[in-house]
């Protein structure tokens, strides 16, 4: 009862606010990961035997009677898909501050330049005449429909990556960044409580040793 700040912000209804506002941004932080999380189970299911695909296509290439630089050139080529094959992504746990799947953006390139080394194999098997292989999977309008496919799913991991970010940005400056962030208000009551109650106060003694914490990385 004899809590009354002077700082309207410090306000038991304002604390309340805060707490509101606070929550809703993690829900909605939570809410945006699951299309994401879609996206990226669809674009590992497209991805997935691209680096077997290319050693398929490698070998047919090489005996379909290319010239030796052309054969050189497109085993360089699959050598980068394989050598720079994607990695599955760590998805963000919403229960915790730290965003675990920060490496998304290199991720993401990497993802993009598997696509692009298959434009380059594909655009050499089109002009090498000597390429025409009885392998459906394996002709030039096969590969390029495959190509598209990749694309279009890499595409739309990024698409829906845009609006979780957004969302943890929201959640991290209700819950730290902002000047009425929860971590900031609590400190501000703690301070308020000691002083209009006494360090050695019940009350003070009652909220002092809740623990908020501010991660170096959220």
């Amino acid at each position: 009862g004899g809590y009354n700040p002077s700082n309207g912000a410090l306000k038991v209804s304002n604390l309340q606010a805060a707490l509101a506002t606070a929550q809703g941004t993690m829900s909605g932080f939570s809410d945006s990961l699951i299309p994401w999380k879609l996206k990226v189970n669809d674009r590992e299911a497209e991805f997935e035997g691209s680096g077997k695909l290319a050693t398929r296509v490698d070998a047919i290439f090489a005996s379909s009677g290319a010239s030796k630089q052309d054969i050189s050139d497109m085993k360089g080529f699959v050598r980068l898909i394989k050598g720079g094959r994607a990695k599955k992504l760590k998805v963000d746990d919403p229960n915790t501050p730290v965003d675990e799947s920060k490496h998304n953006s290199v991720s993401q390139r990497s993802y993009t330049q598997v696509v692009e080394h298959w434009k380059n194999i594909i655009k050499l098997a089109s002009q090498v005449t000597e390429y025409n292989p009885n392998e459906a999977d394996l002709k030039v309008p096969a590969l390029q429909t495959k190509v598209d496919a990749m694309e279009l799913k890499n595409q739309e991991v990024i698409d829906t990556l845009t609006p979780v970010q957004n969302a943890r940005t929201a959640r991290n400056a209700a819950l730290y960044d902002d000047p009425t962030s929860i971590y900031e208000l609590q400190k501000l009551v703690k301070a308020y409580v000691k002083g209009a109650f006494g360090a050695s106060s019940p009350q003070y003694k009652q909220i002092s040793g809740l623990e908020f914490t501010k991660p170096r990385t959220h």
